[in-house]
């Protein structure tokens, strides 16, 4: 079998600066926001922690889909910007997937709440 799969030809590449700050505006800007909509959607605003995004989802939930996007454009904005400061900061790869981790967390964690409400 000439066309078997050899694994020892297989490299797996560490993320570059782009793609991990790509991944921690997509988790925490499109994922967190969704996910927080589908939370609300079946339990209701008081299950949500922070107050402040409470008080945007009891008024309107586009205003908190609207500020977690500025928020995370910004964020995202700033990160590009500065790629080469932190990029001599050591462990920085190691602190993106951490906070990328956490916001897979947190996301899974609205989507439970959401599943659980219904």
């Amino acid at each position: 079998m000439g066309d078997a799969l050899d694994w020892s030809e297989i490299r797996l590449e560490k993320p570059g600066y782009v793609e991990l700050v790509l991944s921690l505006v997509m988790i925490w800007g499109f994922g967190d926001a969704a996910s927080t909509l589908v939370a609300v959607a079946f339990a209701g605003p008081s299950l949500e922690a922070n107050p402040w995004i409470r008080l945007l989802l009891v008024h309107h939930p586009m205003l908190m889909v609207a500020l977690k996007a500025a928020v995370v454009l910004y964020a995202g904005v700033v990160l590009l910007e500065c790629r080469s400061v932190v990029e001599r900061v050591p462990g920085w790869r190691a602190w993106f997937l951490g906070v990328i981790g956490l916001g897979a967390a947190v996301v899974l964690t609205n989507v439970y709440v959401g599943l659980v409400a219904v």
